[in-house]
């Protein structure tokens, strides 16, 4: 553990010093990937798996996605979000040569020892950027590495999106006097980004809804009192959901085919998620939704979060997954409300 630590000081200090670095640029999925042409083709397959994860929006839209590109390019993409170099330490090709260049002799010893294969490095060229090394002694011990821990780059390049993702919605501003008004009537709030406003207030029904546009984008937040003792299952759920549909969302339905269900965690909360896709019976309008739901002990509530995008000809996953991080600032304690307020 030591060594790792140190080896990170060491790659932080040697990454560091640069000259001021620009905000990186481009979209959020392409993982810009230099890689030689014969090794790629042995590791292609294993690697884009645990990678390249799918969602509905409804077209079905890639999370992150290689994009190999040869090395002469490199300076037209060395201020995109996600680089990856990935090579063995027996070869002599161009890429090999620029990765041993670039890793200390402390990595290369730990690569050599089979100790650590995979490097992600913040911000190396450009703020809000991921750099990741992933090299081996020899091809085989680097596709038994993508086969058994392949999750490991995936987990890397989604660390680095939430930190850059908390960087946009927060780093300007936010909507401090709205998550402040709602702890006060309410006792529940979270962060609220620049650009969202309270569309309704609905105390009898125990219904608060948000929203902004470009793109048009919702918040509603259901609660009820009780629920330690209730079983918070799929059912329910689906049910809660129908019923915000018709009365706070315009009417709208619940795709039934493409639901997928999953346990997130809210810091140490654990939180039930359903993904899936809402449209309607009557305008040309749909999108996907994400909806939470678990019970707090604090308020001694069961709430329902909702969250839903409509932005026809774009990409719609990073949004969806943007207000996923937003609603998950989710808080009951007045101490968070007042670190929040500082």
């Amino acid at each position: 553990m030591k060594r790792l630590i140190l080896l990170s000081l060491i790659l932080l200090t040697i990454f560091s010093c640069e000259p001021y670095k620009k905000l990186a640029v481009g979209n959020d999925g392409p993982v810009y990937t230099f890689v030689d042409d014969s090794l790629w083709a042995i590791i292609e397959e294993a690697i884009r798996k645990p990678v390249e994860k799918e969602i509905r929006t409804p077209q079905i839209e890639q999370i992150y996605h290689f994009e190999k590109v040869p090395l002469s390019d490199f300076k037209d993409y060395r201020a995109s979000k996600n680089l990856m170099f990935i090579t063995t330490l027996d070869r002599t090709d161009r890429t090999s040569q620029y990765v041993q260049r670039m890793l200390p002799d402390t990595a290369l010893r730990m690569i050599e020892k089979g100790e650590r294969y995979l490097f992600p490095i913040k911000e190396k060229l450009a703020k809000r950027q991921i750099f990741i090394i992933l090299a081996a002694p020899d091809d085989e011990s680097l596709l038994t590495f993508i086969r058994n821990e392949g999750k490991n780059i995936y987990d890397a390049l989604n660390k680095a999106f939430v930190e850059r993702q908390f960087d946009q919605m927060y780093y300007k501003a936010e909507e401090k006097e709205i998550t402040k008004k709602l702890f006060e009537k309410y006792k529940f709030s979270f962060r609220v980004p620049h650009s969202y406003q309270i569309l309704e207030e609905d105390p009898n029904e125990r219904i608060i809804q948000l929203g902004r546009t470009g793109p048009y984008r919702w918040v509603t937040i259901y609660w009820q009192k009780g629920g330690l003792s209730s079983v918070l299952d799929e059912r329910w759920a689906i049910t809660m959901r129908h019923w915000l549909s018709l009365n706070y969302l315009d009417g709208t339905y619940v795709e039934k085919r493409y639901l997928t269900h999953r346990l997130v965690h809210w810091g140490n909360r654990p939180v039930f998620n359903i993904r899936g896709l809402w449209g309607h019976p009557e305008k040309t309008m749909g999108g996907p939704f994400s909806s939470f739901y678990f019970y707090d002990g604090v308020t001694d509530r069961t709430y329902f979060v909702d969250v839903c995008v409509w932005a026809p000809g774009q990409i719609k996953n990073v949004y969806l997954r943007q207000m996923e991080l937003m609603v998950s600032t989710f808080f009951t304690s007045e101490k968070v409300l007042q670190e929040y307020m500082k």
